[in-house]
This record gives C-alpha cells, structure tokens and sequence, in this order.
C-alpha cells in the first residue's frame, strides 16, 4: 500500500483509531484529536521503508565474509499487531559485488516496516540479498523480544526469540557458518 493510500484511509476512517483507543480501555472524552494525525504520520513513515529499493551495489574483488551486527530490528507481530524488536546480524560472501554499507540496515527495515512473523522477516531479507548480490552465501540472524509475549498469554518478560536463514556456503559449510556466529556473538550480540 503507497503512502498517500495510507493517508487516505485514515482521513477516511478515523473511527478505527479512535474505536481501536476504545478496546484498549480509553476514555473517548479523552480522545487525544491529533491521535489521527500521528498514527497516519507513523504509518507513512513505515510506508517510506517499504517502498525502499535503491540497494546501491559496488563491484569487489573481496571475497571475504562482511557482516552486519546490531542492526535494528522493530515490526509488528501479523497476529496481534502489537510490536516486537531486537537485533539483526547479517553475514554474506560476495560474489563480485557489494552493497553500500548503509544498505543492510535498509533492508532489515523494508521487510520489518509490515506486520511480519520473525521467522518470515528472516528468511525474507535472506532472499531479497541472495537476489540482488547473487552471493557465495548469506546467514541472517535476528533475536527479539515480542511484547505479545510479555503482556498477554504466558506474559514472559525475559523470552527473547531467535531465528536464523541461512544459504550458500553459509549453510553448506559449519566452518564458514561457525566464523559467522562467532563474529557476531564475539562482541556480545544482546538486546
């Protein structure tokens, strides 16, 4: 969805912010009126990272492991639309070419600025580098806390949850797998 269809939805529809403000124990008197304009501004600027898809590459003659640590990781669980974040560690082999070193952390916020499952987030952002680098491997790794966790069911404050995709010679290889996850955890990988 663009961002000015986002705009227009909520212009269109307030009532769902303001019934959604309701549900969650809100007092309608107290309807804070720029709380419209905010959640419309908060879901442009997620449409702005969706959209993103200038992953400027470079030719290298490298072809030693690049990884990117603590990169930020914040979404929305698909299931009850209340948020989860963390960390993402990514680690790829190039094959003649590289990404601006900017660019992993744009491409954890292209698939994340959505409702998502961690584990679909993973693999996605796996997926989009295999198809724009083309190389030797990837391994993603993302560990994060999900507030549906903390504040309803089992309401676990300390349960971090980690998943991890990997491709290539990443998964082919433990060697070069085990160089990964120890680069990443060597300067302790945490939340």
């Amino acid at each position: 969805m663009e961002s000015n269809n986002i705009g227009k939805i909520l212009e269109t529809q307030p009532t769902a912010i303001s019934e959604y403000f309701e549900m969650l124990g809100g007092d309608w008197k107290s309807y804070p009126t720029e709380t419209n304009r905010r959640v419309r501004d908060f879901c442009q600027e997620l449409s702005v990272k969706r959209l993103y898809n200038k992953f400027t590459t470079f030719k290298s003659e490298g072809d030693e492991m690049i990884i990117g640590n603590r990169l930020r990781v914040f979404s929305f669980c698909e299931h009850h639309l209340l948020p989860f974040y963390g960390e993402a560690a990514i680690g790829y082999i190039p094959d003649e070419t590289i990404f601006g070193i900017s660019k992993l952390q744009r491409m954890v916020d292209k698939w994340a600025s959505r409702p998502q499952l961690q584990e679909r987030l993973t693999s996605q952002i796996k997926n989009d580098i295999n198809e724009i680098l083309n190389p030797k491997g990837v391994a993603v790794r993302i560990k994060a806390v999900h507030t549906c966790v903390m504040s309803r069911g089992v309401q676990s404050t300390n349960a971090e949850i980690t998943t991890m995709a990997v491709s290539g010679i990443l998964k082919d290889n433990p060697q070069a797998r085990n160089e990964f996850l120890q680069n990443i955890n060597s300067d302790g990988f945490k939340i």
